[in-house]
Order: structure tokens, then sequence, then C-alpha cells
């Protein structure tokens, strides 16, 4: 339990955990502490991800960090400067400094060791792919060092289609003093050639036809290219009684070329009424943001407190809009249907520009093996301005400053078992309205938020941690009306009941499983009129994953193999509620060998992933069908020097 209270601290203070560039040893199932979500590499476990937490998308709602400090993301983070990230919610956003309700991504630098190494993978990717990468970790002095590397992949899509992949980084770590860091870092992602996947939208209550997953039946010209990047700098500076500890960050994306290709009104026999290109281009969305920390952490014995002060920020300008609907008419979902080169004429570009300071301050106590009890409060100064393009639409001026509160804690009724709960609000962003829609791209302003969660955290044994709770997640809901506009339709309220099971069976072998059932509802007066159903557009009411990762020899061996299950119920495929995507099971099995060439450790990955070839469905929060991906398998050679 100690050991536990400790985590808990170590995270509310946002200390920064060397990782180094040991590629051989990464694992996401014996590196997760919980069944909520871990991403390692390219690994991934856990019922949440970073697009995907209680029915929400984190990214969207302006949820990321960078070790502990806020981080307004607009593109992924390259994975040459972070080796995963973790879903902070339910038990593990405990001590967590200002939380969020639709839970935190916290994202890991890699820092250079005191050592020399390097990584290098090679790795025959799904459905044919090549990828490769290589990373370095370089001590300059016993108080300077760099980490990064550079990786490529050529991506071979499971719908058909390939694009070239490329990504960077850099990161350089100072210690000036004892228990001080600075930390500049920098990289990019580079897509190419990513031609747009059809989308399909069904003509009434009837699901699309199966389509051939290996063929492409998008447009070759309908290409897509962005770039997008992130740079840094996180320092930690303990001064006395005080630490301060500070990020800044930007996150930028180019869109050169963008398309959508959209098959409306598709029928059972793969028919489709009207195929219609959305073309865009020259989109550009940029964000500066970060955060300002005081500290101070005190106590004696078993109590410890501390109060925190923080100031956080962000300046995000997005230029969007001036999109071409070119309708090519009548098409098929079924066989490829190639058209020609259209002229394609953008117009001007809107302006979206968003400026938020909040300003907050918390306290927390944690009493060892007994509990823990931590509460913020904070103001919130936003302004949203929109500049449209056209001369006849009227600008935008959105201002709102709220108060948001939190309070969570914890209670150790036995030695083994723990009550938490807490209540937090929150001023979140809305997802972009989708390709689909007549106002395409464009961003509703942030909205009011609120959670409420209350659980248990049982240890069966030392290693072995079970957690059960419940939660209630509120916002307005934004999605497409009758006329095709994204706007507010009502509110939506997320019920759900999440369990966990995590930890170590048995040396060698290590257990993830979890099931989270959800009961979102949406209330308003578009559901009382008939104009959509009761139920989010994608939503399922239950998800549930199981993990095994077993090392022979005790877990010391070179060999251990792996499984994973996933199990999710049928999804609400349009907004009526009239239409429902099938249930899926996705098998994977997958097995490692470590050895050394020379003095070097080696391992080998295989993995097949839906074993079983299940047939199923993707379904956007807009209603757009996408074939699941079916059978394939992954080689990865992985080498640390």
């Amino acid at each position: 339990m100690r050991l536990w209270q400790a985590g808990m601290a170590a995270c509310c203070l946002c200390l920064p955990a060397v990782v180094h560039a040991q590629r051989t040893t990464e694992n996401a199932v014996t590196q997760s502490g919980d069944a909520f979500g871990k991403s390692v590499g390219s690994e991934k476990t856990g019922l949440y991800n970073s697009e995907d937490v209680r029915g929400f998308n984190p990214i969207d709602a302006g949820n990321a960090r960078i070790e502990g400090l806020y981080f307004d993301q607009l593109d992924r983070i390259p994975t040459r400067l972070t080796k995963g990230n973790t879903i902070r919610v339910g038990i593990s956003a405990q001590r967590y400094l200002f939380p969020a309700p639709t839970g935190i991504v916290d994202n890991g630098l890699t820092f250079p060791g005191d050592q020399a190494q390097a990584s290098i993978e090679i790795e025959r990717g799904p459905f044919g792919g090549f990828a490769g990468s290589i990373e370095v970790e370089i001590p300059l002095s016993d108080r300077l060092g760099i980490s990064g590397g550079v990786g490529a992949r050529n991506q071979v899509r499971p719908e058909g289609g390939r694009n070239r992949f490329r990504n960077f980084g850099l990161l350089a770590m100072w210690q000036p003093f004892e228990g001080a860091l600075i930390a500049p870092f920098g990289g990019g992602y580079f897509n190419a050639e990513d031609e747009a996947r059809p989308v399909m939208f069904p003509a009434g209550t009837a699901l699309p036809p199966r389509i051939p997953r290996d063929r492409f039946l998008g447009q070759n010209w309908a290409a897509r290219d962005n770039v997008s990047r992130t740079y840094g700098l996180v320092s930690k500076l303990p001064l006395g009684w005080l630490t301060v500890e500070a990020g800044l960050f930007r996150s930028s994306r180019d869109a050169g070329n963008a398309f959508a290709d959209i098959l409306a009104g598709v029928t059972p026999d793969g028919r489709a009424a009207n195929r219609i290109i959305i073309a865009d281009g020259n989109n550009y969305d940029r964000s500066d943001s970060g955060e300002f920390r005081l500290l101070r952490d005190w106590g004696s014995g078993d109590i410890r407190q501390r109060l925190a002060l923080s100031v956080r920020g962000r300046d995000k300008l997005r230029l969007f809009g001036g999109t071409q609907r070119i309708v090519l008419g009548p098409s098929s979902a079924i066989a490829p249907d190639p058209r020609p080169v259209p002229p394609v004429v953008l117009g001007g570009e809107d302006r979206d520009h968003v400026r938020q300071f909040t300003y907050g301050a918390s306290y927390g106590l944690n009493w060892a093996e007994r509990g823990s009890f931590d509460v913020s409060l904070s103001q919130s100064r936003y302004r949203k301005d929109i500049d449209f393009a056209a001369p006849l639409r009227a600008d935008l001026a959105i201002r709102d400053n709220p108060w948001l509160l939190s309070a969570t804690g914890s209670f150790f009724l036995t030695r083994r078992l723990a009550l938490y709960g807490g209540y937090v609000r929150g001023l979140e962003e809305v997802p972009i309205a989708p390709d689909v829609a007549s106002n395409r791209n464009e961003a509703p302003p942030a909205i009011r938020t609120e959670q409420k969660e209350i659980g248990l955290r049982y240890a069966i044994t030392p290693k072995l941690t079970m957690v059960a709770g419940l939660f209630s997640i509120k916002k307005p809901y934004f999605n497409l009306d009758p006329a095709i506009r994204f706007r507010e339709l009502g509110s939506v309220d997320n019920r759900g009941l999440e369990v966990s099971l995590a930890g170590q069976l048995t040396p060698g072998i290590t257990l993830i499983a979890g099931t989270v059932l959800l009961d979102p509802t949406i209330s308003g007066e578009a559901v009382t009129n008939r104009q959509i159903g009761k139920r989010p557009v994608g939503s399922v009411d239950r998800r549930s994953i199981l993990n095994l990762d077993w090392r022979l020899d005790g877990g010391k061996g070179p060999w251990s193999f792996d499984l994973a299950l996933e199990s999710l119920s049928a999804r609400i495929g349009n907004a009526a509620n009239t239409l429902e995507a099938g249930a899926r099971e996705n098998l994977s099995l997958g097995l490692r060998y470590r050895f050394s060439v020379a003095s070097y450790k080696a391992l080998l990955r295989l993995q097949v992933t839906n074993v079983l070839d299940d047939y199923g469905w993707l379904v956007s929060s807009s209603g757009g069908f996408t074939a699941a991906p079916g059978r394939t398998w992954t080689a990865q050679l992985v080498a640390d020097f």
C-alpha cells in the first residue's frame, strides 16, 4: 500500500521518469498498472486509448499532457520523442493535479541515460508494409545528454492503397544541479500520397454490403499530404522549499492537400446514390501552449501535504474552409469506379483564433495507508474569434470565464481495500465538424463539462489488483442536424461501470482484463421532436478486453507468448437509432524470442491480429461506415547496442 501511495505522490509532482532506449524490453502488458489504457512503443493495451475514454475523445477535448504539464495537442507526438502514454482516469487520476472530466492522456518523454546506447528496429508491417527506425542516447557529460532518432514506414492500408510515413525527433537534457532538469525537444511527422478512403453512409436501415478488404475503391488523385510538428521545453527546478515546474510547447499541422471520399445512400447491393469528393487544402493549425507551476510539499511521518499554484494557457490559430464539393453522381461501394481528375478551385480560408488562460490553486493531503484528499479551484478565461472569408457571413466572438472545481479523494477501508471518488468540472473543446457536414472543419466553442465517480480498489495480492468504479460524464451534445449542419443538439450523459483486473498471476504470467458498460443518453429538443434517437451515433454499450503474457521459466526465459482478445457490443449506426453495426470480437496471438548477438540484446517479435478474420464495421460519430481490418501478421526485429 505504501508503494501505491508513493506512486500517487510521484504522479502528482510530475517527476520525469527516465526511460531509456531499450526497445527489446518494451511490453505494454507487463508495463501496465491497470486495464484503463497504456501505450508502449507500437503496442497498446487497455479499455481506453488517446482517442476514446469513456465514450469521448480526450485529445479533442484538450486533455493531453507532456510530463504532466498542460499541452494543446493537434496531432500525434513523434514516437522518437516519447515511448508512449498512460490514460489517467478513475483510480489512476487520483492525486493528479487539475484532473479533467474526459480523462488525461499523459505522455512521457524519453530522456537520455548515463550510457551511450542505440536501438534499431526493422518491421514487416501489416498487409505487407515495411518500417524501420533507429534511436540513440548519447551522454555528452555527466550533466548533459541527447536522445532521438528517425523512422520510416511505407504503409499498406487494409482497404488497399499505400502511403509514405516519415518521422524524427531530438531531445536534449541538461541537469544544471542536483534534482534539476531542463529539456528542449522537437520532432515531426511527414505523410504523403495518402489516398482518401471511401466512407459509406447507408441509404436506410440496412447495413452496407461486405466490401473487398484489400481492394482500393477510392480515387487515386484524391491523395492527402500533411506535415505535423511538435516542439517544446520541459523544466523542473527545485529552489529551496519550492519546486518550479514549467512546460512550453508548440504543436502544428500543415495540410497541403486534403480530400474526403463520401458514398451517400449506399444500398445492400453495393450501389451508392451519390459519390461526393470534398477537396480541401492550404489548411494550417498551430497552437502554442504551456503551464507554469509552483509546488510546495511538506509534512512529517505518514502525513504529507502539497500546495500547487498553476497558470496554463494556449494561443491557437486555425485556417480552414474554402472547400470544393465535387459531386460525381451514382457510384459503387463494392467495385472500383475511377473518375477523371476534376478541376479543383478552392475558396478563401476562414480564420479561427482561440486564446485561453487558466489560473488555479490546488491543495492535497496524503496520509499513508489511510487515504488522501485533493481539491483544486481554477478560473479559465476563454476567447474565441472566427473571421469567415465569406463577406456576407457574420463573424463570431465568444467569451466565457467559468470557475472550475475538482475534489477527489481515497480512503482505506482495510489494508487491501480502498474507496475512491471525485467530482470534476471542466472547460473542454468539441470535435470539429466532420467531412460530411455542411460546415466541415468548423470548430464550436469550448463547452462546460462535469464528471462524478466513485469506486473501489482491492489488492488481491501484492501484484494483482482489481478496480471497479461508477461514473457519470455530462456534456452538451454536438452532431449533425437534419440539414447536415454540425451543431449542439442537446446534452449527453455517459453513465458507466468500469472494471479492471491487472497484475501478475504467477512469476512470468501477467494478466490485464477489463470491461466497461456504458449507458450514454441524449436529452433535449432534438430527441423530444424525434429528430434523433436517445443514443449517440457510433456508441457501444460494452467493451471488454483480455490480455495474457506468459514468459517461460518463471519470467526469466527467452520465450514468451501473448494473447489479446477484444469484444465489442453492437454499435449505433445512425442518428435515428434504427441501424446497428453488429458485435465484434478480435483475437490476436503473438510471441517474443529474446537472444543475444555478441554482447548485444535482440528481440524477434511475431504477431497475428484478428486471427479469426472477423468481419465487422467501424462507425464514426457522424454515421460513416468503414470496414474493420482483416487478419494480418507483423514481424519485428529489434536490437539494442
